[in-house]
C-alpha cells in the first residue's frame, strides 16, 4: 500500500490540533463554564475528578479493545467517541439550568476526552511501526499552538460574549478529530501481522506463559514494576498539573486577573511548548527518552515553585515559561520512552497506562485543589502543587532510566 507520507503527517498534525484545542476548551476551560452555571468550587472539583477516575478505568479497557479486536480499528474506535462527545456537548446547549443533568454531561464529556487521548497518541505508533514515518514531535507542536491560539481566542470570547462560547468552540474542535480521524488511512499488512503474531507466539512460548496469565494485570506489573513505580512519581507530577491548570482561574483572579489573562497565560504556555515539539525528533536521538523525562519532572518542580512565589500576572507569566522544559518535554518523551520499553503487545496498553496517571493526576489535583480552595485559600493549595510536583520529580529520576528498553 502507498502512502502519502507528507498527507499523512499533515492529517495527523491535523488531529493533534483539533485535539488539543479540544482540550483547551473542555478541560482548561471547564471551571469557567462550570462556574457559570453556578457551580461551587468543591462541586467543580468532584466532576472533574469523577471525569478523570472515569477516563483511567475506560482508557486501558478501550486500548484493550483495539488491542484484541479484529474489526474495532484504532481510527474507527476514535472516531466514534469524537460523535458521542459531539452529541454531549450539543446536549449542554439545552440544559442551561439543570444542575444533575449538566454535571452528569460535562462529567461523561470530560470521561471521553481522557479517552480519546492515548488513542490518539497511538495513531502515530501505529503508522510508525509499520514502516511509515510520522514525526509525533511535530504533530504534538501542531497541538500546542492549537492550544495556545485557542486559549487566547477563547479568553476573549468568553469575557465578551459569555461561556456559550465554550460549548460552540468544543462541537467545532471535535468535529474536526472525528472529520480527521475518518480520512486516514487504514495499513492492512499481513506480513506485518504474520510476523507480530509469530513473536507473540515465541514470546509466549519462551514464559511459559498462558493466555490468562499474559493478560493479567499481575503478569503486566511484573514485567514493568520500574515503570509501574515511575508511573507513581507521574501521577504526583500531574496532580500538581492538573491542580494547576483547572483552578488557574482562581489564581489568576487571586492576583487581580481575568478571564482574559487567563486565556493570555494558557496562550503563552502553549507558545512555550512549540519549539520543544517541532525539534523533539532531534532531540531525541542524542538524549535518552528516559533523560528527557527527569528534565521533565524538574520543570514540573520549577514550574510549581514559581506559581507558589508569584504574586502577580507578570510573575505568573515567568512561571508559565517553565512550561517549555516539563509539559512540552514530557509528553512526546513519554510516548517514546513507552514504545521503547514495551513489548509489541503491551504498547497500546502501555500507552493508556501512561495517560491514565495524568488522568488520575487530574482526579487528585481536581479534589484537592477545590477542597483547599473553599476551606484554606490559593496560597496553600499552591503549596499542596508545589510539594507533590518536587516528590513526583523525585520519583520519575529514581526509577524511570530502570526499565529497560526491548530489544
Amino acid at each position: 500500500m502507498n502512502i502519502n507520507t507528507k498527507k499523512l503527517t499533515l492529517q495527523y498534525c491535523i488531529l493533534q490540533g483539533a485535539y488539543w484545542a479540544s482540550f483547551c476548551i473542555i478541560y482548561s476551560f471547564a471551571t469557567v463554564f462550570l462556574l457559570d452555571r453556578g457551580f461551587h468550587n468543591s462541586q467543580i472539583g468532584v466532576i472533574i475528578a469523577a471525569g478523570n477516575i472515569l477516563g483511567v478505568i475506560f482508557q486501558p479497557v478501550f486500548a484493550s479493545v483495539v488491542d484484541r479486536s479484529k474489526t474495532v480499528t484504532l481510527h474507527k474506535l476514535t472516531a466514534i467517541l469524537a460523535v458521542v462527545m459531539v452529541v454531549l456537548l450539543l446536549l449542554l446547549y439545552g440544559l442551561p439550568n439543570q444542575f444533575l443533568a449538566v454535571a452528569v454531561i460535562f462529567l461523561l464529556t470530560d470521561t471521553l476526552l481522557q479517552v480519546i487521548q492515548p488513542l490518539i497518541n497511538s495513531v502515530s505508533v501505529y503508522y510508525v511501526n509499520r514502516g511509515v514515518n510520522v514525526d509525533f514531535g511535530a504533530a504534538r507542536g501542531i497541538g500546542s499552538l492549537s492550544y495556545a491560539l485557542a486559549s487566547y481566542l477563547l479568553g476573549g470570547l468568553v469575557e465578551n460574549y459569555g461561556c456559550s462560547m465554550i460549548l460552540f468552540a468544543g462541537i467545532l474542535m471535535v468535529l474536526v478529530i472525528c472529520i480527521t480521524v475518518f480520512s486516514m488511512p487504514i495499513i492492512k499488512d499481513a506480513v506485518f501481522s504474520e510476523k507480530e503474531q509469530e513473536m507473540k507466539s515465541e514470546i509466549n512460548a519462551d514464559r511459559g506463559q498462558s493466555v490468562q496469565e499474559k493478560e493479567s494485570l499481575l503478569s503486566f506489573v511484573g514485567r514493568y514494576k520500574y515503570f509501574m513505580l515511575t508511573l507513581v512519581g507521574v501521577t504526583l507530577v500531574f496532580s500538581f498539573h492538573n491542580m494547576n491548570n483547572s483552578y488557574m482561574i482562581q489564581i489568576i483572579t487571586n492576583v487581580g486577573g481575568t478571564s482574559a489573562d487567563l486565556g493570555r497565560l494558557l496562550a503563552i504556555a502553549a507558545i512555550t511548548e512549540i519549539p520543544v515539539m517541532f525539534l523533539f525528533s532531534r532531540i531525541v536521538k542524542h538524549v535518552k527518552s528516559s533523560v528527557l523525562l527527569i528534565i521533565s519532572g524538574i520543570f514540573f518542580a520549577l514550574k510549581a515553585f514559581g506559581y507558589f512565589a508569584a504574586g502577580n500576572i507578570a510573575l505568573m507569566t515567568v512561571a508559565a515559561v517553565m512550561q517549555m522544559g516539563s509539559f512540552a518535554l514530557y509528553i512526546p518523551a513519554s510516548v517514546y520512552y513507552v514504545n521503547e520499553v514495551m513489548e509489541e503487545r503491551d504498547k497500546f496498553k502501555g500507552q493508556a497506562l501512561m495517560t491514565g496517571t495524568n488522568t488520575l493526576g487530574g482526579m487528585i489535583g481536581s479534589l484537592l485543589g477545590g477542597f483547599l480552595i473553599d476551606h484554606a485559600g490559593v496560597a496553600v493549595m499552591n503549596l499542596a502543587g508545589l510539594i507533590m510536583a518536587v516528590s513526583g520529580a523525585v520519583l520519575i529520576a529514581l526509577f524511570v532510566s530502570r526499565q529497560k528498553p526491548v530489544i
